[in-house]
């Protein structure tokens, strides 16, 4: 055999056995999640969904998966293809926070279209506590090569060209239960009227591939800071929201 063929088939043998390696890796870590899925406490209220779907969620995704990553558990099924279907999958009342209005369906916005393509989801529904203090979740979810700008175009990016200015920008975290659940954050000021508005946001896959050309959700929690009430005041509202969708992490290492 020529030393030329010999070479030549030992970097086909290395690039399959990297292949194989890769390919182990990612089955073990969805064998992984699976295994280590904690079951419901005992003594749960029985009107109380049990949280049995499990998803990927992180900061960025696009281009890497960050350190960030968190694996959630959630009583919702929000693997919906349509938007329809994602209005029917999440309940009017989530814990003590309850809808108010009528969903709004956003995939005819003019600025949806410009910006995102025609995303598969695209919705918004205001949900209101006890006290009166409204949020408002904004689902929008793609699949296909337009997937990339729901990570090209994000709140950052797209609320100062509606006259909100971001005041701050970082990252946010808070413990789900014993682990924390990480997101971006801004606080950002209308310019007409000084109104503020808090944003939480972070992306969703529902398998750890994570291939977002298979289907990727974009989520966003949006709150109005009354004048009366604290940044951190605010910011503790929006995470008692989130919880009502993930009330539980699951162990997770995926490096």
């Amino acid at each position: 055999m020529q030393p030329s063929t010999r070479r030549y088939l030992l970097i086909i043998g290395l690039l399959l056995a990297g292949l194989a390696l890769s390919l182990g890796q990612r089955w073990s870590s969805a064998a992984r999640v699976t295994a280590d899925l904690p079951t419901p406490a005992a003594g749960a209220e029985a009107d109380q969904p049990a949280p049995d779907y499990v998803y990927f969620v992180d900061i960025e995704g696009w281009y890497r998966i960050t350190p960030y990553e968190t694996v959630v558990r959630s009583p919702y099924d929000l693997t919906a293809e349509t938007t329809a279907e994602m209005a029917q999958a999440l309940p009017p009342t989530l814990g003590h926070w309850q809808q108010v209005g009528e969903d709004e369906f956003i995939a005819d916005d003019p600025a949806v279209v410009f910006y995102l393509g025609h995303p598969t989801i695209a919705m918004q529904r205001v949900y209101q506590d006890p006290s009166g203090q409204r949020v408002t979740l904004v689902l929008i979810g793609n699949k296909g090569e337009d997937s990339f700008l729901l990570f090209s175009h994000t709140p950052e990016t797209c609320y100062p060209g509606r006259l909100w200015n971001v005041v701050e920008s970082r990252q946010e975290s808070a413990l789900l239960d014993d682990r924390p659940m990480y997101v971006q954050y801004l606080l950002t000021e209308h310019a007409p009227t000084g109104n503020r508005l808090l944003v939480l946001f972070w992306y969703l896959w529902d398998d750890p591939e994570r291939d977002s050309a298979e289907g990727v959700l974009s989520m966003r929690v949006n709150l109005f800071l009354p004048a009366d009430q604290t940044e951190e005041e605010a910011l503790e509202r929006a995470w008692d929201f989130v919880r009502t969708l993930f009330p539980a992490t699951v162990p997770w290492e995926r490096f």
